[in-house]
């Protein structure tokens, strides 16, 4: 399903763009698109800090999907923006989660199988004595 939407992608790119031209015109459909661009920007800007690192590995799908939505907002055309919209919008996040391969999700959050010993260790430096 995603390789025929891929390939449907650029014609649907072009027939919104030519419907939102006729009904709004040319050069406000124009900013329109500038601006998703630049808002899309603004999204995959990564200055992270301690605190946003540690919420990262705790919930990464949150970080993905807005890294995600960032991408889909560069790409001109009202389709991939309206895509970046509802990745955004976090009641639409679980619908969209469930379209995830399951070997994307078990990366993200890895099964633990029942039969996996946990050991518990602890160490020491031998350098500081």
């Amino acid at each position: 399903m995603s390789l025929k939407f891929l390939l449907i992608l650029p014609i649907l790119e072009i027939i919104t763009f030519i419907l939102f031209g006729d009904f709004f015109g040319f050069f406000p459909v124009l900013f329109m698109i500038l601006i998703s661009g630049f808002f899309g920007l603004f999204l995959l800007k990564s200055n992270i800090d301690i605190d946003e690192f540690k919420e990262i590995t705790s919930r990464p799908e949150k970080w993905m999907y807005k890294k995600l939505a960032g991408v889909l907002l560069i790409i001109p055309g009202f389709v991939t923006d309206i895509l970046g919209l509802i990745l955004l919008i976090k009641s639409f996040r679980t619908f969209v989660w469930d379209f995830f391969p399951d070997d994307l999700k078990n990366k993200v959050y890895p099964k633990k199988k029942n039969n996996e010993e946990i050991i518990e260790v602890e160490y020491r430096d031998l350098d500081d004595k």
